[in-house]
């Protein structure tokens, strides 16, 4: 689901010149399901929290099959609007799955190694972004354009089936006196904690989105590598998510006492200096290495913020406030490649960089302020 997601940004010159639109219009291609996803998250965790969420798992699985073959067609169709509109059917399957998983896979692990577990299951996220970024020049050159909007639903058939008979024994559904009520949803929904961990979520999407939906640009048109080189070195960015985001669960369960903020502020602290260095150097090789060690360290703080919300919300509404964050870093995944694509277009990268800078310092002061879950 995350390779369908940005596999638009691997390839966007090919998208722009087949579909004769601006950069602006195709990063809308990866806005879009964000920006659904946004707005389905909140009402989807509350559904999540009072239904079985197995069956709700599958159920969005076949959505989004069946918006991955209605973007592969409308892209061969040559068809901008109807490409938009098949990948927002996309966006209403995403946080179906990515809440529930979350939800399920906390439910399963105790406090003491929930967040390594939920780390795991996160660290798919980068590497469904590295597979698309990766593989996505390659496919478009050899099979044609089209086939990235596509392909990913042939695996997500196995996935599903797999996922279906191997949980068949699993519980996943709230016991009647577990059922939130509206006072209990309407209390995480304004809880101060709950939205400064979502706002968290905001910033940090905000510059993991950049990074992923423009950077390949930036190598192609700005350093001058191929489209399908910019591809296969971006990809580092985030592959190595895969560690941190998994490496940060296992540092703060076991080394820190479960604490949290620390990974948080080391996240934004080490992605602001270097933002500036990719942003400022024209030496490929510090470039590369600015960009590995930037994943990495944003990457520990997204890896970590599930877990964070969990722990600072009562467990019977813990879908609902899983869903908070993901609204919140899916509106920063919305507007971020549309804003910072305007100001690509109409000036240079130096005032997109700024931008994400400037996300970074507010994630350092956020995290300054927001407390430790659990009272550790």
């Amino acid at each position: 689901m995350n390779a369908f997601i940005i596999a638009p940004a691997s390839v966007f010159p090919v998208i722009t010149a087949q579909l004769e639109i601006t950069s602006s219009a195709a990063s809308w291609l990866v806005s879009i399901v964000f920006g659904v996803a946004a707005v389905v998250s909140i009402p989807v965790g509350v559904w999540l929290d009072r239904t079985d969420n197995r069956t709700a798992m599958m159920v969005a699985t076949g959505v989004f099959i069946a918006g991955s073959v209605l973007s592969w067609r409308a892209a061969l169709a040559g068809s901008y609007l109807l490409l938009l509109g098949a990948r927002a059917v996309g966006g209403f399957a995403f946080p179906i799955v990515w809440n529930a998983g979350i939800t399920l896979i906390g439910s399963r692990f105790n406090s003491d190694n929930e967040a390594t577990a939920i780390g795991i299951f996160t660290a798919s996220a980068p590497l469904g972004f590295a597979f698309a970024q990766f593989f996505g020049p390659y496919l478009s050159t050899s099979l044609g354009w089209a086939t990235p909007f596509g392909i990913f639903a042939v695996p997500a058939v196995f996935a599903s089936l797999v996922f279906w008979y191997s949980t068949h024994d699993v519980v996943t559904t709230a016991g009647e006196s577990d059922v939130p009520n509206v006072n209990s949803i309407v209390r995480i929904l304004i809880d101060r904690n709950v939205r400064s961990v979502g706002l968290m979520g905001f910033l940090a999407y905000s510059i993991y989105v950049f990074f992923n939906t423009w950077m390949p640009n930036y190598l192609a048109e700005d350093v001058g590598l191929s489209l399908t080189t910019s591809g296969m070195l971006f990809a580092a960015y985030p592959a190595v998510g895969v560690i941190s985001r998994i490496g940060s669960g296992v540092v703060s369960d076991r080394f820190l006492n479960r604490r949290r903020k620390p990974v948080m502020y080391l996240a934004f602290a080490t992605t602001l200096p270097l933002t500036a260095l990719i942003a400022m150097t024209d030496i490929l090789a510090v470039l590369v290495l600015s960009l590995l060690f930037a994943g990495l360290a944003l990457q520990s703080g997204i890896g970590i913020l599930h877990p964070y919300v969990r722990e600072l919300a009562d467990p019977a509404v813990a879908a609902t406030a899983i869903a908070v964050l993901t609204t919140a870093s899916f509106i920063g995944s919305v507007i971020t490649p549309v804003i910072t694509g305007e100001l690509i277009e109409q000036t240079t990268y130096t005032l997109a960089f700024g931008y994400v800078s400037v996300a970074a310092v507010a994630g350092i002061l956020l995290t300054r302020t927001t407390p430790e879950p659990n009272g550790a």
